[in-house]
């Protein structure tokens, strides 16, 4: 724990402030667990803030999303690569949300797959 408040917290401000670096920093050092959504956040970023990156980073956070889950289709595969590959773009918001909703639903479906 920092002294200026909880890593996730922490986290959460650098993403809305569009702190590449701080985000990386803390999710890196401080949070030992991200989730698909961290992990979609930052990749975000550096499609706004490091666009040299990009194209790797979305290719990590497509591998994390196909490893996260059973039953993935190849339209699922697509979806989420078009979806990484607009991100940065015009339609960066509407790519993140999307992105958002496939991370969402397969952390949900994972958490209730698992249940004993």
């Amino acid at each position: 724990m920092t002294a200026q408040g909880h890593p996730r917290t922490i986290f959460q401000r650098a993403c809305e402030r569009r702190n590449l670096l701080v985000a990386e920093t803390v999710l890196r050092s401080e949070i030992p667990h991200p989730t698909l959504v961290d992990l979609l956040e930052v990749t975000a970023l550096i499609a706004l803030k490091d666009p040299r990156r990009h194209q790797r980073a979305a290719a990590r956070w497509l591998a994390h999303y196909l490893a996260s889950q059973r039953g993935v289709t190849l339209d699922d595969a697509e979806l989420a690569a078009a979806a990484l590959r607009a991100l940065g773009g015009r339609h960066h918001a509407h790519a993140l949300a999307a992105l958002r909703d496939m991370a969402e639903e397969a952390t949900r479906r994972r958490s209730t797959t698992y249940v004993a």
